[in-house]
């Protein structure tokens, strides 16, 4: 749980962070709208990027901070809207993941700041995906969304939905699939539809999957299925 503590730069100074904030990753992450009252806070962080999933731009006094500070604002208006429904689409969540040069996953934004207007269902959501995209289990990433949103029966069939293609970006996150991947450096079959923007890693993934592929075949032929069975007869 996230605390009010000093500022070791400024003592007179109160960190405070944003309603519903936490790490999600080294150097991502997430809460509600940032407020003035934030902002000690929110400088200790050191942010290259906020991501502002919400109706409307940052206000004046929050995006003049950012421009103070030297912070990208990134701003996307989700689809969708409504408490109890699914307040975005499965486009709105690649945009949040891989739009303007790879928000989450490209090294160069990080640190990255993610927010709704309260920090819950919309980019509780698009954690979630994240998550999937991380191969976490289903309960697993269930039981992070219910710490910070009221759990809906759509959300489980909105996730199960995902499978939009994310580019992997060339400076990819450290914490992205670590100790996953092949000699190669890739990941090959995935619930998610992944694509390297490096040409050399996605060759190398194209093959790892077409012998998958191969391997499953000679697999099902080896067990009998899908071909003449015994009970064939001239």
């Amino acid at each position: 749980m996230v605390t009010i503590a000093p500022n070791p730069i400024n003592p007179r100074k109160t960190l405070i962070p944003p309603l519903r904030f936490a790490i999600v990753e080294t150097n991502v992450y997430r809460g509600s709208y940032p407020r003035p009252l934030n902002f000690a806070f929110l400088e200790s962080l050191r942010l290259k990027t906020i991501l502002s999933l919400t109706p409307a731009p940052l206000i004046e006094p929050v995006a003049e901070w950012c421009k103070q500070q030297g912070i990208k604002m990134i701003h996307h208006t989700p689809d969708k809207s409504g408490k109890k429904s699914i307040p975005l689409s499965h486009q709105d969540v690649k945009f949040a993941i891989e739009a303007c040069g790879s928000i989450i996953l490209d090294s160069k934004n990080s640190p990255v700041y993610i927010h709704c207007l309260n920090g819950s269902e919309a980019t509780g959501l698009v954690m979630a995906c994240l998550r999937k995209l991380q191969f976490w289990a289903a309960s697993c990433i269930f039981s992070e969304l219910q710490r910070f949103s009221e759990l809906h029966n759509s959300f489980e069939a909105f996730l199960e939905g995902f499978v939009e293609e994310i580019e992997i970006p060339e400076q990819t996150v450290g914490w992205l699939w670590q100790k996953m991947k092949d000699a190669d450096g890739v990941i090959g079959r995935h619930r998610v539809g992944i694509r390297y923007k490096d040409k050399d890693l996605e060759g190398k993934r194209v093959k790892r999957l077409a012998a998958e592929e191969e391997s499953r075949t000679i697999g099902i032929k080896v067990n009998g299925v899908g071909g003449g069975g015994e009970g064939d007869s001239g």
